[in-house]
């Protein structure tokens, strides 16, 4: 039973080492179980039932000023995004990239962003970032994390734990301790996300830059996040990252090196 017990646990470790890859722009070690493109087919899908679901009630609300200029902002930052996978070997994540912008006739200050290039911003968001480069860094930090690969990664995540879980049910029944061990995973890879988001942090800033916003923009869009956030207003978008005031912090440590990529 003990053999059998290391044999398993170094065949699972040999696996997870076996499938990982180096973040882009980070060079951060990634798990993947699963490929980005693999996740491509899915969250398009999804988008796209989002997306008809919210047409059909009325919701989708492009034909506006701030719709028109939501897709100008877009088509700037796609460009500014194509030209980076370009100029870093990594072309062929292009190709999976159709582009898409829709505004959400919303009040939650929220917007997302999902494999395959579709982007969603709430109307809710549009007056608390006020400026177009406050708009293309809440852009660039969800596109962030489709470049990153964050959402394979996180998908990767939960097949792990899943795999971790179902060895500690052999070895202990599935009592307290795969329980206890569940839950440690969990944490675990909430914190991961954590780091994931500050990752995005950095693509946002780095690409409004190359799209011609002043990165430094980005702090000021924070701010403001903040501000609303402590002004006692739900801000749906801050709801599973990291305290905004360490962001902000990070945020002025990036700004050296975005602001490499800026020109006026």
């Amino acid at each position: 039973m003990k053999k059998s017990k290391k044999l398993l646990i170094i065949l699972a470790g040999m696996l997870v080492l076996s499938n990982c890859t180096v973040a882009p722009l980070t060079g951060r070690r990634q798990l993947k179980l699963v490929s980005d493109e693999s996740v491509v087919d899915s969250s398009v899908s999804q988008y796209r039932q989002f997306i008809n679901e919210a047409s059909n009630k009325g919701l989708v609300v492009n034909n506006t000023p701030d719709g028109r200029r939501l897709k100008n902002i877009g088509n700037r930052m796609a460009t500014a995004v194509e030209t980076y996978l370009r100029e870093n070997g990594l072309s062929k994540k292009v190709d999976s990239l159709q582009w898409e912008f829709n505004l959400i006739k919303s009040n939650e200050i929220n917007a997302f962003a999902m494999p395959g290039g579709k982007i969603a911003f709430y109307t809710g968001i549009m007056p608390v970032l006020q400026t177009d480069s406050g708009i293309a860094f809440v852009m660039g930090h969800e596109i962030g994390h489709v470049i990153g690969g964050h959402h394979a990664e996180g998908e990767s995540g939960r097949l792990a734990a899943g795999v971790a879980s179902t060895i500690t049910d052999v070895f202990t029944g599935g009592n307290v301790i795969s329980s206890i061990v569940s839950d440690g995973l969990s944490i675990g890879l909430l914190k991961f996300n954590r780091t994931q988001e500050y990752e995005a942090d950095k693509y946002g800033m780095i690409f409004m830059a190359m799209a011609g916003y002043n990165p430094e923009d980005a702090i000021k869009a924070e701010e403001r996040m903040l501000a609303a956030e402590k002004g006692g207003r739900s801000v749906e978008i801050l709801s599973t990252h990291p305290n905004t005031e360490k962001r902000i912090e990070a945020l002025k440590k990036y700004l050296p090196e975005a602001m490499k990529y800026y020109k006026k």
